[in-house]
């Protein structure tokens, strides 16, 4: 096997080994980030009280877009304990009210997540269970000098521990999950509940959409190099000219249409990215300085675990992306002995 065929079997494997890791990427983010919004109000908290009262008071139009909220608060550092064998550690302690899915998405590996009304539980993360040699799901932990059951097990190595907070405690951040309506949509939908305008927002969808974008670049490449190949071959076949003058008309028309379905798959974004006037220049260059704008907030001042990952699936399906592209115009098509034995070539 000669040198160029090693280096494109090596090439094959590495785009295989890229596009795996981009098609994880992407499945987690639409698993995890589709359709939720994260919202920082740190100057005007809200309470559990409020969240129950809007849920009461939601017609059957907001119930059919908004399915859930979850409040929470910052993580704040306290001894985590596990009394029987006198053992303590810090650790992470987040107060929330509702779904606690919402905080930390598909991350519960043992026993159950604490009910919105169980005030005597909590889900602690495998770090944590590991510091204090608890092992699993039915132990007590103490925490700021409370006793709770340990409920649930999550699969992350920080050391973290989240209950449900009690009555009246004030929550800086709300996750929201919605369906079939933009982000604006549900911003829309939720102005009985929401104090205003969120310091941060995180946006599922948009990462979703760029790390789509990314994860569809290597079929742009993959389309442009076949659309030249094709019109040079039929260009220079030694075919009859009214072959040629059908193929000069159906090449075109190919082209547009797989322009056309590449543009559907690769532009999955909602509808706050459509202008209400295609003519309206503007709206794009205002779009990307919002977006870049929401994007420099949620990094540099209330960037959390559910976040972190997030963006790094993000970063994942732009560099896989990236990297299948550049892999494929290194290599646009095997080299001439990887697939002609020598025994096969005439002199």
């Amino acid at each position: 096997m000669r040198r160029k065929d090693i280096s494109f079997l090596l090439a094959v494997v590495i785009l295989v080994c890229f596009a795996g890791m981009g098609l994880s990427c992407s499945s987690g983010l639409k698993k995890h980030a589709a359709g939720e919004l994260g919202l920082v109000y740190r100057n005007a908290p809200i309470t559990r009280e409020q969240m129950e009262i809007w849920w009461k008071n939601a017609g059957e139009n907001e119930k059919r877009y908004i399915k859930d909220i979850t409040l929470w608060k910052e993580p704040e550092e306290v001894n985590a304990a596990n009394a029987s064998l006198g053992q303590r550690t810090e650790a992470q302690l987040i107060r929330a009210a509702g779904n606690m899915n919402l905080i930390m998405p598909g991350k519960l590996c043992a026993g159950s997540l604490v009910s919105s009304g169980d005030r005597a539980g909590c889900v602690i993360s495998r770090g944590l269970a590991g510091k204090l040699n608890l092992d699993g799901t039915g132990g007590e932990l103490q925490v700021l000098g409370r006793e709770y059951q340990i409920r649930g097990i999550l699969d992350v190595t920080d050391a973290v521990c989240i209950i449900q907070g009690d009555t009246g405690t004030p929550y800086s951040r709300v996750q929201v999950k919605y369906e079939d309506m933009p982000a604006s949509g549900a911003l829309q939908t939720l102005l009985g509940l929401l104090p205003g305008e969120p310091e941060v927002k995180s946006e599922g969808d948009l990462f979703c959409g760029l790390g789509g974008l990314f994860l569809m670049a290597p079929l742009w490449v993959l389309f442009v190099l076949a659309a030249a190949r094709l019109r040079r071959t039929y260009r220079s076949a030694e075919w009859k000219s009214w072959v040629k003058e059908i193929c000069s008309i159906c090449f075109p028309v190919a082209v547009i249409a797989g322009i056309s379905i590449l543009v559907f798959f690769s532009f999955r974004f909602s509808d706050d990215y459509i202008p209400g006037a295609w003519s309206d220049f503007s709206f794009f260059a205002n779009l990307a300085a919002e977006k870049a704008g929401d994007i420099s907030k949620l990094m540099t001042r209330a960037l959390d675990c559910r976040d972190r990952e997030m963006l790094l699936q993000t970063a994942g399906c732009m560099l896989s992306g990236s990297a299948c592209s550049v892999i494929i115009l290194k290599f646009p098509r095997p080299p001439f002995g990887f697939y002609n034995n020598r025994s096969n070539h005439h002199p």
